[in-house]
């Protein structure tokens, strides 16, 4: 079908948050088309951006698993460059967290190790500003937050990949089975390959196999075993409640926040 009014609404909505999850794509694409074929939708969008040199990119939260849709440039450059409302020092600190992430060897750094990085930027950044700054990032999806600590969230790897590739060159790795880079995997304890857990849980479901991809071994991070028994409707069910826990708790804790900001400044 031709380029549409439609269209832009969906392309708009996808700019205007960031990373849409899928759901609520899928919800928009259903309410604008009358019918749920996200994929073609996005290549009619795609199509148009082409010229352009941007793109809508279906990209997988390395920690959850769960699906994005991300507007993005197709040619990316060696600098992380970020909308200039931030702070330098905010930056500085994004940028030393995005450091720690990608050479630790869990692949996450504590929410109170970034914290304490405040103390080594040039430039001064309260910890409660910081743990502000941090929480945003997690909302927009530059990071992941999860118990307590930081991943690298599913906006840096679709739009920052190319400043890794040459920033962090000898530290980032490749998925056993999609053979991307990753940030995030299951690690073999027996021949060190690393699989992102959504690839795993795909190669586990289609292969009837908990084992490794790459030899028999068994693998160690994650239990695998219930995604062959859940059905779609428990996954899109389990889906959505994960994100209004999700939109809830972070809504609070940049309440608290932001409370204890004022205080501090009076």
């Amino acid at each position: 079908m031709p380029y549409s009014k439609q269209h832009k609404t969906v392309l708009q909505a996808v700019m205007h948050e960031g990373a849409l999850h899928e759901d609520r794509g899928k919800e928009l694409v259903i309410r604008l088309f009358d019918h749920n074929n996200t994929a073609q939708i996005l290549n009619e969008i795609n199509a148009k951006l082409k010229p352009l040199c941007t793109t809508i990119k279906r990209i997988n939260c390395e920690v959850t698993g769960e699906l994005y849709w991300i507007f993005t440039s197709m040619v990316q450059d060696k600098t992380a460059s970020f909308v200039s409302h931030f702070s330098q020092a905010e930056l500085a600190l994004l940028r030393n967290v995005y450091s720690e992430i990608i050479t630790s060897n869990d692949s996450c750094v504590s929410s109170t190790f970034c914290l304490n990085l405040c103390s080594s930027l040039n430039a001064k950044l309260t910890k409660t500003d910081a743990e502000l700054f941090l929480l945003e990032m997690a909302n927009r999806q530059w990071l992941c937050c999860k118990e307590g600590k930081y991943y690298m969230g599913v906006r840096s790897i679709a739009e920052l990949l190319q400043y890794f590739k040459d920033t962090y060159e000898g530290n980032l790795q490749i998925c056993t089975l999609c053979k991307q880079e990753l940030f995030y995997g299951d690690k073999c304890n027996q021949c060190n390959a690393i699989t992102h857990v959504y690839c795993l849980k795909n190669y586990a479901r289609n292969h009837s196999s908990l084992g490794c991809p790459n030899c028999p071994f068994s693998t160690s991070r994650q239990n695998l075993s219930s995604s062959n028994t859940s059905c779609a409707m428990d996954v899109e069910d389990a889906s959505q409640t994960s994100m209004e826990i999700h939109e809830m708790t972070q809504s609070s804790q940049t309440r608290k926040l932001k409370r204890k900001r004022k205080n501090e400044l009076m």
